[in-house]
Protein backbone atom coordinates (compact mmCIF):
# COMPACT_ATOMS: atom_id res chain seq x y z
CA UNK A 1 0.00 0.00 0.00
CA UNK A 2 1.19 3.69 -0.74
CA UNK A 3 0.11 7.08 0.79
CA UNK A 4 -1.66 9.48 -1.79
CA UNK A 5 -3.40 12.66 -1.47
CA UNK A 6 -6.84 12.27 -2.67
CA UNK A 7 -8.00 13.75 -5.79
CA UNK A 8 -11.36 12.42 -6.20
CA UNK A 9 -14.24 12.44 -3.03
CA UNK A 10 -14.30 8.71 -2.01
CA UNK A 11 -14.90 6.66 1.05
CA UNK A 12 -12.90 4.29 2.73
CA UNK A 13 -13.51 0.89 1.61
CA UNK A 14 -12.89 -0.05 5.47
CA UNK A 15 -15.06 1.76 8.10
CA UNK A 16 -16.86 4.23 4.87
CA UNK A 17 -15.77 7.51 6.12
CA UNK A 18 -15.90 10.06 3.54
CA UNK A 19 -12.74 10.91 1.95
CA UNK A 20 -12.27 14.54 0.61
CA UNK A 21 -10.47 15.64 -2.18
CA UNK A 22 -6.45 16.98 -0.62
CA UNK A 23 -6.51 14.61 2.42
CA UNK A 24 -3.78 11.96 2.63
CA UNK A 25 -5.08 8.10 2.23
CA UNK A 26 -3.51 4.55 1.56
CA UNK A 27 -4.14 3.08 -1.62
CA UNK A 28 -3.56 -0.33 -3.42
CA UNK A 29 -4.87 -1.16 -7.21
CA UNK A 30 -5.92 -4.47 -6.13
CA UNK A 31 -7.81 -3.53 -2.97
CA UNK A 32 -9.02 0.18 -3.26
CA UNK A 33 -8.93 3.08 -0.68
CA UNK A 34 -8.39 3.11 2.87
CA UNK A 35 -8.16 6.28 5.53
CA UNK A 36 -4.53 6.03 7.08
CA UNK A 37 -4.93 3.84 10.08
CA UNK A 38 -8.02 1.85 8.26
CA UNK A 39 -5.69 0.13 5.97
CA UNK A 40 -5.53 -4.07 6.06
CA UNK A 41 -2.28 -4.99 8.07
CA UNK A 42 -2.74 -9.08 8.55
CA UNK A 43 -2.45 -11.53 5.68
CA UNK A 44 -6.14 -12.76 5.71
CA UNK A 45 -7.39 -9.16 5.90
CA UNK A 46 -5.53 -8.65 2.91
CA UNK A 47 -6.40 -11.73 1.25
CA UNK A 48 -10.40 -11.16 1.89
CA UNK A 49 -10.15 -7.28 -0.09
CA UNK A 50 -8.19 -8.92 -2.83
CA UNK A 51 -10.44 -11.87 -3.44
CA UNK A 52 -13.66 -9.35 -2.93
CA UNK A 53 -12.39 -7.53 -6.20
CA UNK A 54 -10.73 -10.59 -7.70
CA UNK A 55 -14.17 -11.92 -7.54
CA UNK A 56 -15.52 -9.18 -8.90
CA UNK A 57 -13.55 -9.89 -12.01
CA UNK A 58 -13.88 -13.32 -12.61
CA UNK A 59 -17.63 -13.09 -12.76
CA UNK A 60 -18.00 -10.02 -15.25
CA UNK A 61 -14.82 -12.84 -17.09
CA UNK A 62 -17.67 -15.54 -16.67
CA UNK A 63 -20.48 -13.40 -18.19
CA UNK A 64 -18.70 -12.44 -21.23
CA UNK A 65 -17.29 -16.15 -21.82
CA UNK A 66 -21.25 -17.25 -21.57
CA UNK A 67 -22.40 -14.42 -23.72
CA UNK A 68 -19.54 -15.39 -26.50
CA UNK A 69 -20.54 -19.09 -26.13
CA UNK A 70 -24.39 -18.47 -26.25
CA UNK A 71 -24.01 -16.50 -29.91
CA UNK A 72 -21.00 -19.13 -31.00
CA UNK A 73 -23.29 -22.16 -30.67
CA UNK A 74 -26.23 -20.96 -32.08
CA UNK A 75 -24.25 -20.19 -35.03
CA UNK A 76 -22.71 -23.39 -35.22
CA UNK A 77 -26.14 -24.81 -34.61
CA UNK A 78 -28.00 -22.83 -37.53
CA UNK A 79 -29.61 -23.99 -40.66
CA UNK A 80 -29.37 -27.67 -39.01
CA UNK A 81 -31.00 -28.76 -42.64
CA UNK A 82 -28.30 -27.90 -44.60
CA UNK A 83 -24.76 -28.87 -42.26
CA UNK A 84 -26.30 -32.81 -42.99
CA UNK A 85 -26.80 -32.59 -46.46
CA UNK A 86 -23.50 -34.23 -47.73
CA UNK A 87 -24.15 -33.20 -51.24
CA UNK A 88 -24.59 -29.73 -50.09
CA UNK A 89 -21.26 -30.15 -48.04
CA UNK A 90 -19.36 -31.80 -50.33
CA UNK A 91 -20.25 -30.90 -53.67
CA UNK A 92 -17.27 -29.22 -55.68
CA UNK A 93 -17.37 -25.86 -57.07
CA UNK A 94 -17.74 -22.10 -55.26
CA UNK A 95 -21.07 -22.35 -53.52
CA UNK A 96 -21.01 -18.67 -51.56
CA UNK A 97 -23.93 -20.04 -49.00
CA UNK A 98 -21.05 -22.57 -48.25
CA UNK A 99 -18.47 -20.46 -48.03
CA UNK A 100 -20.20 -17.80 -46.11
CA UNK A 101 -21.16 -20.44 -43.89
CA UNK A 102 -17.78 -21.78 -43.29
CA UNK A 103 -16.21 -18.29 -42.17
CA UNK A 104 -18.89 -17.95 -40.01
CA UNK A 105 -18.52 -21.64 -38.15
CA UNK A 106 -14.27 -20.48 -38.00
CA UNK A 107 -15.82 -17.35 -36.54
CA UNK A 108 -17.93 -18.72 -33.99
CA UNK A 109 -14.75 -21.60 -33.43
CA UNK A 110 -12.63 -18.43 -32.67
CA UNK A 111 -15.41 -16.92 -30.25
CA UNK A 112 -15.20 -20.55 -28.46
CA UNK A 113 -11.23 -20.10 -27.66
CA UNK A 114 -11.78 -16.94 -26.70
CA UNK A 115 -14.67 -17.58 -24.61
CA UNK A 116 -12.30 -20.78 -22.99
CA UNK A 117 -9.26 -18.20 -22.50
CA UNK A 118 -11.67 -16.08 -20.35
CA UNK A 119 -12.57 -19.15 -18.64
CA UNK A 120 -9.65 -19.62 -17.56
CA UNK A 121 -8.57 -16.31 -17.00
CA UNK A 122 -11.99 -16.35 -14.51
CA UNK A 123 -10.26 -19.36 -12.65
CA UNK A 124 -7.11 -17.88 -12.19
CA UNK A 125 -7.90 -14.93 -10.76
CA UNK A 126 -10.26 -16.53 -7.73
CA UNK A 127 -6.88 -17.72 -6.50
CA UNK A 128 -5.18 -14.59 -5.15
CA UNK A 129 -1.61 -14.81 -4.23
CA UNK A 130 -0.82 -12.77 -1.14
CA UNK A 131 3.06 -11.95 -0.29
CA UNK A 132 4.37 -14.78 1.63
CA UNK A 133 2.17 -17.45 0.48
CA UNK A 134 5.10 -19.41 -0.67
CA UNK A 135 7.13 -18.94 2.27
CA UNK A 136 4.35 -20.45 4.24
CA UNK A 137 3.05 -23.23 2.02
CA UNK A 138 7.14 -23.91 2.34
CA UNK A 139 7.13 -23.92 6.39
CA UNK A 140 4.09 -26.02 6.27
CA UNK A 141 5.95 -28.57 4.31
CA UNK A 142 8.87 -28.34 6.39
CA UNK A 143 6.87 -29.10 9.32
CA UNK A 144 5.27 -32.09 7.92
CA UNK A 145 9.22 -33.50 7.21
CA UNK A 146 9.94 -32.66 10.87
CA UNK A 147 7.25 -35.54 12.03
CA UNK A 148 8.75 -37.94 9.71
CA UNK A 149 12.45 -37.72 9.14
CA UNK A 150 14.52 -37.75 12.16
CA UNK A 151 18.36 -37.63 12.63
CA UNK A 152 19.68 -41.13 11.09
CA UNK A 153 16.60 -41.63 8.53
CA UNK A 154 17.47 -42.46 4.92
CA UNK A 155 16.16 -39.29 2.88
CA UNK A 156 16.01 -38.99 -1.19
CA UNK A 157 17.30 -35.75 -2.72
CA UNK A 158 16.30 -35.04 -6.32
CA UNK A 159 19.93 -33.13 -7.09
CA UNK A 160 21.86 -35.56 -4.81
CA UNK A 161 19.78 -38.91 -5.10
CA UNK A 162 19.73 -40.94 -1.20
CA UNK A 163 21.46 -39.55 1.89
CA UNK A 164 21.20 -39.95 5.88
CA UNK A 165 20.48 -37.09 7.62
CA UNK A 166 23.52 -36.13 10.14
CA UNK A 167 21.82 -32.98 11.24
CA UNK A 168 18.25 -31.30 11.79
CA UNK A 169 18.58 -27.39 11.69
CA UNK A 170 15.64 -25.05 11.56
CA UNK A 171 15.01 -24.64 7.76
CA UNK A 172 17.12 -27.32 6.36
CA UNK A 173 18.86 -30.86 6.90
CA UNK A 174 22.43 -31.96 6.92
CA UNK A 175 22.81 -34.76 5.06
CA UNK A 176 25.56 -37.41 4.04
CA UNK A 177 24.92 -38.30 0.45
CA UNK A 178 25.72 -41.54 -0.59
CA UNK A 179 27.65 -41.31 -4.17
CA UNK A 180 29.21 -37.70 -2.41
CA UNK A 181 32.07 -37.01 0.03
CA UNK A 182 30.92 -34.30 2.15
CA UNK A 183 27.77 -33.48 4.08
CA UNK A 184 25.51 -30.98 2.47
CA UNK A 185 22.74 -28.61 4.06
CA UNK A 186 20.02 -28.59 1.88
CA UNK A 187 16.45 -27.34 2.41
CA UNK A 188 14.10 -29.36 4.26
CA UNK A 189 11.00 -28.49 1.24
CA UNK A 190 13.55 -30.59 -1.62
CA UNK A 191 14.01 -33.58 1.20
CA UNK A 192 11.17 -36.46 0.63
CA UNK A 193 11.79 -40.00 3.25
CA UNK A 194 12.61 -42.99 1.55
CA UNK A 195 9.90 -45.70 1.51
CA UNK A 196 6.92 -43.38 2.34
Amino acid sequence: MRLLTVKYAGECKKCGASLEVGQEAMYEKSMGIFCVGCEPKEVEEIREYRQEKADRKAARYDEWAGKREQKANAQLNSYPEIRHDWAFITQPGRIPFRERMNRSDAAAFESLNIAGNMRGKAERLRHVVVAGDAERKRQAYRDKMDSLIQKGSRVSDFVFGDGEVIQICKKSYRVKYDRLDRVIARDKSYIRPVNI
